[in-house]
């Protein structure tokens, strides 16, 4: 498979956190005026990062977060695979909010945000190795994709 631009071959955690803080290097230098955006991004049903009208970009920005997990040297079997790479999706997302409400110096509460990312990682991917956690992964992404993608529960 072709790997998304720029994204170094390896395991699902690095490649999560080289696109996590690539994103963030691409973003930074319109932080001000994502600022101002944030509560249409957020709250507009309309126009917000999970409408129907923006999903054009949302999907291209998913699947690579989807590529990060399914193309590793470590990616987990199906369905578990692209489930984790969307909720990595919505990681990213939060790990962006936090960054455009950062007040702290230098945003160093945003670099400590993902440091502590970085740290948690590794036992997150021991935790998939457990049933009832590949199962909850899962079953939360099917939530999600309900509740903020619009997308049907599949059976």
């Amino acid at each position: 498979a072709q790997q998304a631009a720029g994204m170094p071959p390896g395991r699902w955690r690095d490649r999560f956190l080289f696109a996590l803080k690539a994103s963030l290097q691409v973003l930074e230098p319109h932080q001000m005026a994502l600022r101002a955006l944030t509560p249409v991004m957020v709250g507009d049903p309309e126009e917000g990062i999970f409408s129907a009208s923006t999903a054009f970009s949302r999907l291209r920005v998913q699947r690579v977060f989807e590529q990060v997990v399914t193309e590793s040297s470590d990616a987990p079997k199906q369905p578990l695979a692209e489930a984790l790479g969307r909720l990595l999706y919505l990681v990213h997302l939060a790990v962006l909010l936090w960054w455009l409400l950062d007040k702290s110096p230098n945003q160093r509460a945003t670099a400590a945000l993902v440091s502590l990312t970085q740290q948690l990682l590794p036992s997150a991917g021991l935790a998939l190795r457990v049933p009832p956690v590949r199962k909850f992964v899962i079953s939360v992404d099917e939530l999600v994709r309900e509740a903020l993608f619009g997308s049907p529960i599949s059976a």
